[in-house]
């Protein structure tokens, strides 16, 4: 499989090198993708299975928060088509998970934050 820019690209976002604030750890689905590069989901999704087809990503289904404005607006658990890059699986899932652990700890931080912030007036 001839890997073109785009596929770079998108292998490059599947692997979370970069900072997890954002986005959170890998793995990552189409929607995810294409806010990091641009594009658009249908093209990017129809990539990530080709990729797929030819041993570059893995992928699982997880469950993810998403907007729905049915039945009554706001975020449903929904199963989702997620992404690994096999290049870097293990990297990816051992910082993911360090990631999730200190989960806890980064947001009682941020809530100490938050109300020392607000107090002051």
């Amino acid at each position: 499989m001839r890997c073109s820019e785009n596929r770079r690209r998108i292998l490059d976002a599947l692997t979370g090198l970069d900072n997890f604030m954002e986005y959170g750890p890998p793995p990552y689905s189409a929607a995810d993708v294409v806010l990091m590069i641009g594009g658009n989901v249908r093209n990017t999704s129809r990539a990530l299975k080709g990729m797929e087809k030819h041993g570059l990503v893995r992928s699982e289904i997880k469950l993810r928060d998403q907007w729905c404005e049915v039945p009554k607006p706001g975020h449903y658990s929904r199963p989702t088509r997620c992404y690994w890059s096999l290049a870097t699986i293990e990297e990816d899932q051992a910082r993911a998970k360090a990631w999730l652990n200190g989960s806890a700890e980064r947001s009682a931080r941020a809530l100490d934050t938050m109300i020392e912030l607000f107090s002051r007036g």
